[in-house]
């Protein structure tokens, strides 16, 4: 494979040509084909073995749904602020659609498949454009030359009939295609045995396509970090915990008795019942840094949910960090200031991992003005990443 970052298949079969298989992922500009295939994976062990081109369609939109609207992730190219690519193109026109109806929740699987249907109007010329290129070059690898020249010139009538008229005599092909009036409406029927070996190896067949998907996403969004994690889910939900940097704000106030208060509204914090609010969405930074918390309400919190503040609020947040840093570092209080150590001492392997921020943040002697220039450049970087990356904005 053309990328030496990319991760071949690591499985054998006496009957399968798996690296044909393996070859399904190759020449993907767009990156349909590890949505596709990652889709058929999915719906593979209800007990099916036929399904439509809308079927897979479907699953496409709901796999990549948090990718592009809870990260803000590309999946290729813009013209004049607008998706190239088929696939998230119609994932934005559903969701501009069903913004009042989704009310900045995550759907579940059931309710996007519900919306899919009822604005299926809107979403149909990109899902007639999807079924123009991947369900045939998906399976261009296992094609002998006449094959690959009908998928070529797209006269794929001639390419159904050719495909079906082999598969009578030889079970070699991933999948044949059953002809419809509509492209829309043609099936899939995965070969049997096929079938058999993606169910045998489905975790690690699910574990190469994610991982090449993570790679052609990376490259389609250079700068943003953190794209492996949030394309598996499973690496996702091992969030760490933010107890001990919650532990240090709340020993602030036990040590000077000044209470906390939220840098969005100047309110004052309880102290067992606030949270710490990732001024970058998490989604987006990929950690818990602690040059990205403040303390927050939890209804501000919650309010504010996956979307950036205004930017005029990164001045009282640097000016907050700053309280922390001077009460971490005072020479004049070395009691509070120790006792405070120890706990930043404690969150310091969690939650402070950048090397500008270890090197040249919190460390002694910084003056107010360095302090508050290091942290505002570095984090209003990180800001402005994510307002191009579309992330919307919070208001309060």
């Amino acid at each position: 494979m053309g990328d030496n970052r990319k991760m071949e298949l690591p499985l054998y079969s006496n009957k399968l040509n798996v690296k044909k298989f393996e070859n399904l992922l190759s020449n993907n500009d767009q990156g349909y084909k590890f949505f596709w295939l990652e889709a058929i994976m999915k719906l593979i062990p209800n007990g099916n073995d036929l399904f439509t081109f809308e079927d897979v369609i479907n699953e496409m939109i709901v796999s990549a749904w948090k990718t592009v609207t809870h990260y803000h992730l590309r999946l290729g190219h813009t013209v004049n602020g607008n998706a190239e690519n088929f696939l998230e193109h119609a994932i934005r026109l559903l969701y501009g659609n069903a913004k009042t109806e989704l009310k900045n929740k995550v759907p579940s699987r059931d309710r996007l498949l519900y919306l899919i249907g009822k604005y299926n109007d809107v979403l149909e010329a990109d899902k007639i454009h999807l079924t123009d290129y991947v369900p045939y070059r998906l399976i261009k690898p296992f094609m002998d030359k006449e094959g690959k020249a009908y998928i070529d010139s797209k006269n794929y009538g001639r390419f159904i009939a050719y495909l079906n008229a082999f598969t009578k005599i030889d079970n070699e092909f991933f999948y044949d295609i059953v002809e419809a009036d509509s492209s829309l409406k043609r099936r899939i029927h995965i070969n049997e045995e096929w079938r058999e070996f993606m169910m045998q190896n489905y975790a690690v067949i699910m574990g190469w396509i994610r991982y090449n998907k993570a790679i052609f996403i990376q490259d389609r969004n250079p700068g943003v970090p953190g794209v492996m994690y949030k394309i598996a889910p499973e690496m996702e939900a091992k969030h760490k915990s933010l107890k001990a940097a919650r532990e240090l704000w709340i020993a602030t106030v036990q040590l000077t008795g000044r209470p906390l208060h939220e840098i969005y509204t100047g309110r004052e914090l309880d102290i067992n019942s606030f949270d710490l609010d990732h001024f970058v969405p998490r989604s987006y930074v990929s950690n818990d840094e602690l040059w990205n918390l403040t303390p927050a309400s939890k209804p501000t919190n919650t309010s504010k949910n996956n979307r950036l503040p205004d930017r005029r609020f990164l001045r009282s947040f640097v000016e907050y960090n700053y309280y922390l840093y001077g009460l971490l570092f005072d020479n004049s209080n070395n009691d509070v200031a120790l006792q405070l150590m120890e706990l930043f001492n404690k969150c310091e392997n969690q939650h402070l991992n950048a090397a500008w921020a270890t090197e040249k943040l919190y460390i002694p002697g910084n003056s107010k003005e360095q302090f508050e220039n290091i942290l505002e450049e570095n984090l209003g970087m990180v800001y402005d990443s994510a307002k191009l990356q579309e992330y919307e904005m919070w208001e309060i």
